[in-house]
Order: C-alpha cells, then sequence, then structure tokens
C-alpha cells in the first residue's frame, strides 16, 4: 500500500511520537548540506581524438535553433530531511538516531508538436530512513511498516557497533541516492522497452556512470552539469575550459588509475560541450560534460558532433533565472519544475511535522 505525500507526513511524525523521540525538523536538507558532484574522481581518461585543439560542432545559429533530434528527456531529484531523533541505548550507552523523510521520483518529459508533455507518470517513493536495529520498540515500527510507512534501514551491515550521530546522517544520504538511482532506472527500463520509443535517445540529466544495465545506457545520453576535479593533466584541462560557445573537447574513454581500460560496466565515451557564450564569465560558464554507452567508443567523434549539435539546439529558450541556467538545457528544466510541483517542499515537511 502506497501512502500519499500528507499520510505518510504524518506517520513519519507519529512514528517518532511512539518511539518516545523528538520531532525536530530541519530547515535544510541532508543534498543541501553535502551536495553531490557528477564526477567520478576514481577515472582518469584516454583521449580517443588529438588533444591539440578544441572541435568546431557544425551548427549554426539561428538556421538550426530546431534541428534536435531529441524527444525525451529524463531527470531524478531526491529530497532527505531529518524530522527529528529517537533516543536509545547501545548495550548500556546513550546514542541519539537521526531519523529522515525521504522523496525520490524521476521524471520523462515528451516533446510532441514541439511541446513537452508527460511520459507515462513519474516514479515516486517516499517513507523514512532509520538503522532498524538500533529502533527501541521493535513492535512499533513493525506496526508503522505494516500501515503502509515505507522504512528504508540505514544501517551499514558491518556487524560493528551503531555508527556515531554524524556516520547515520551520511547514510541517509547515501540511501537517497540509491533509492534515487533505483527509480531511474526502472522508469528507464520502462521507457526502452516501450515500442513508442524505438529509435530515440533519451538525454538523462547527469552521469551514466552509475547505471548498471547497459540496455539502458545503450540509449541514454548523460549531461553533467558539476565537476570535482578534472582528467587530464592541468595544461589540457585548462584548454578546455577556454573553449568557445560550440565548440566540443576530443572525445575520450575512462580508465583506472593503473591504466587498465575499464572493461566492465562503467565504461563510457565522453566529451565536454561549450553551450553558450563564456565572455565576463567563469571558465565553467555553459560547460557541460556527455557521456554515451561503450557501444560507440569506435565512432565517438561522428556521435559527439551529431549529439553536440542537437544539445546546441536543447539550450534554447534560455532557462534563465534558473541556478545553473548558463548548463540547463530546457527540457531537464521542465523535468525538474514538474518534479518540485510533485515533491513535498522543506516547508511542507517542516509544517507537516508540527502537526
Amino acid at each position: 500500500m502506497k501512502l500519499n505525500g500528507q499520510i505518510a507526513l504524518r506517520k513519519a511524525r507519529d512514528f517518532i511520537a511512539a518511539q518516545g523521540g523528538e520531532v525536530a525538523p530541519l530547515s535544510i536538507s541532508e543534498e543541501e548540506l553535502n551536495p553531490d558532484t557528477q564526477d567520478d574522481l576514481t577515472l582518469q581518461a584516454e583521449p580517443l581524438e588529438s588533444t591539440n585543439s578544441a572541435y568546431d560542432v557544425p551548427y549554426n545559429y539561428p538556421k538550426d535553433s530546431n534541428c534536435s533530434e531529441f524527444r525525451f528527456f529524463e531527470d531524478g531529484r531526491q529530497r532527505t530531511i531529518q524530522i527529528g531523533y529517537i533516543r536509545a541505548t547501545y548495550p548500556d550507552n546513550l546514542i541519539l538516531i537521526p531519523v529522515h523523510f525521504f522523496v525520490v521520483a524521476a521524471v520523462i518529459l515528451e516533446r510532441q508538436d514541439r511541446k513537452l508533455t508527460l511520459w507515462k507518470g513519474p516514479l515516486i517513493k517516499q517513507g523514512i530512513f532509520v538503522p532498524k536495529s538500533l529502533v527501541p520498540n521493535q513492535s512499533v515500527l513493525d506496526e508503522f511498516e505494516k500501515s503502509g510507512l515505507e522504512v528504508v534501514d540505514t544501517e551499514s551491515g558491518d556487524g560493528g557497533a551503531p555508527a556515531d550521530y554524524y556516520d547515520m546522517r551520511r547514510r541517509a544520504l547515501r540511501r537517497a541516492k540509491d533509492l534515487r538511482l533505483s527509480v531511474e532506472q526502472e522508469l528507464i527500463g520502462a521507457w526502452r522497452a516501450d515500442p513508442a520509443a524505438a529509435d530515440n535517445f533519451l538525454v538523462v540529466d547527469g552521469t551514466l556512470m552509475n547505471m548498471r544495465d547497459e540496455r539502458n545506457v545503450e540509449r541514454c545520453i548523460g549531461v553533467s552539469k558539476s565537476f570535482g576535479s578534472r582528467y587530464f593533466e592541468i595544461s589540457k584541462h585548462n584548454q578546455i575550459m577556454q573553449m568557445k560557445a560550440c565548440q566540443r573537447s576530443w572525445t575520450f574513454r575512462f580508465h583506472d588509475p593503473e591504466g587498465d581500460l575499464r572493461k566492465g560496466v562503467r565504461e563510457r565515451a565522453s566529451w565536454y560541450l561549450r553551450l553558450r557564450d563564456k565572455r565576463r564569465a567563469d571558465p565553467e560558464f555553459g560547460l557541460i560534460r556527455v557521456e554515451i554507452s561503450k557501444k560507440y567508443i569506435s565512432e565517438a567523434a561522428t556521435r559527439a558532433d551529431r549529439f553536440s549539435r542537437s544539445l546546441l539546439s536543447e539550450r534554447l529558450p534560455t532557462a534563465y533565472p534558473a541556478p545553473r541556467w548558463d548548463k540547463h538545457l530546457y527540457p531537464i528544466r521542465g523535468c525538474e519544475t514538474y518534479l518540485s510541483s510533485v515533491m513535498p517542499s522543506i516547508p511542507t515537511i517542516s509544517a507537516a511535522m508540527q502537526g
């Protein structure tokens, strides 16, 4: 039984009270406290083209402003709010157990007649995060789960002593990311199986590195807007950051620090693309990183020109004044706006906790 948002929030509040805990919602999410970058810093890169200079994408504005071949766009979001805590003993020591309310959601929008419409429906999951075995009243925990409240375990599973308060909070954030990725992959799998989507690519907000289903990845194009580090020597990376609008970097494939090519599920082809003119702006203004399946590594340069041309078309109309509008694809901004409308906001969650 799935609970609607208000009922789930009320049950989450009642669960804390029934455990003798304190309902004390924070006004900021774990995602805001610990923002996640979209780069995998354990990887390095092997160029597939010459790194001597950037490459001009065959794109002419305004003639090519409607040249995109893409119809489908996907985004997922997560929100993890600490709503209170429970006191417990382990074995004779006082411990404080943070309780988080979470909501994860994913949506795909389809462009029809130049308008973005909802493909099928969104996937949404919501409930609470707690380390289950530490909850003092297990019978109450069981009752709430049977009533429909989704309780997700955040224990580390290493069999050791319980982690401290801050480590339990960090684990809640990691579990939220895992749940969001599973919801996104479930939705993408359903899209891939839809005959109406055959022979189409799906533009995905974020990296494809965490996707383990290669059948999904084959028809996805990942777009990362935030970077945590560089994959090339400093001079080459700075060369990328000096690219002009409508230029792309050389294509590359990933390998591990020991130099062996990754033959597993995390191997991807990638390149950087400048969406907008960076004059009087920081070096990363309008800069995105694109990923595609390892299936296309042998034709990476051709695919990079083709897909970059479409992505440059998708930057219009401009998503200003949205945060990071310079890196936004307009349809992805549409996905974000839709998800914001169906997910409870932080003020809504805080108000529900107050009764």
